[in-house]
């Protein structure tokens, strides 16, 4: 009896310090980016603060994702990793998904949470913000999970991640070496609107073009096309949602194939 008094709760003093963790690294990267988006000028306040609060998801979520399930990897034995059916591998992975997300689900409702209380903006944006991060936390971290399948590593599988974010969002500056093969970018520029995770506070906040900020201008070819962002602002997350599937079928379909293979 008392050793199970002591695994519970050495287990709920781990779970304690690991949400603890994560939360002061998390603030501290919102810190951190919502300066340099304020020193770049690209919106007011509590625009960038939104916008570095998705930036912040999509560096966390992937690792602590992939950090779950590496390391419930080590710590299962094969025999019992054998023994599982398609099914229950299948139901172990989105289970450790969801698990690994709690730290990062706490930040966001916190972080949203004192947004609203402490700025005028309005609760049906805020609320819109707080659906679209945690549909940014579940894709990016079956992202994390697929990269924790392919690279048994949780470091490589969030530098994965990282640069997956890198060239959806860079999309836009990485047209400009694409004029010297295509005579029209017009037909480009829905894809890359549409796939960068950022352009969903720019459809929340309807009156936030970052595109047409002095600094992104002279960087990228897109104010010089005609463009929409995307509209219902939900559609960038479902864009997300495809992504992050493809990734958990992915990890799910590795998983099977090396069980069979084994």
């Amino acid at each position: 009896m008392n050793r199970y008094m002591d695994t519970t709760l050495g287990d709920r003093n781990h779970f304690l310090r690991t949400l603890i963790t994560w939360f002061a690294i998390a603030s501290f990267l919102l810190w951190l980016i919502y300066r340099m988006l304020m020193q770049a000028k690209l919106g007011l306040p509590i625009e960038c603060f939104f916008m570095a609060q998705v930036f912040v998801v999509l560096l966390v979520a992937p690792y602590l994702a992939a950090r779950t399930v590496h390391y419930d990897f080590l710590n299962t034995s094969f025999d019992a990793q054998s023994a599982l059916s398609l099914l229950s591998s299948g139901q172990r992975l989105l289970r450790l998904l969801l698990i690994s997300q709690i730290p990062i689900f706490c930040w966001v409702f916190l972080s949203t949470g004192a947004a609203l209380f402490v700025t005028r903006v309005p609760f049906t944006k805020a609320f819109q913000m707080f659906v679209i991060l945690g549909i940014y936390s579940l894709s990016a971290a079956a992202v994390g999970v697929w990269g924790a399948q392919v690279f048994r590593d949780a470091l490589f599988s969030a530098e994965f991640a990282t640069l997956l974010w890198c060239v959806l969002i860079g999309g836009a500056f990485l047209l400009n070496p694409l004029k010297r093969y295509v005579d029209d970018l017009q037909p480009f520029i829905p894809p890359v609107l549409h796939l960068n995770p950022v352009i969903v506070v720019c459809c929340i906040f309807e009156g936030l073009d970052i595109f047409r900020n002095p600094l992104l201008y002279e960087l990228t070819p897109v104010p010089s096309y005609i463009f929409v962002y995307p509209k219902p602002w939900y559609l960038v997350g479902i864009w997300q949602m495809v992504i992050g599937g493809c990734c958990f079928l992915g990890a799910w379909q590795i998983s099977r194939t090396r069980r069979y293979a084994t």
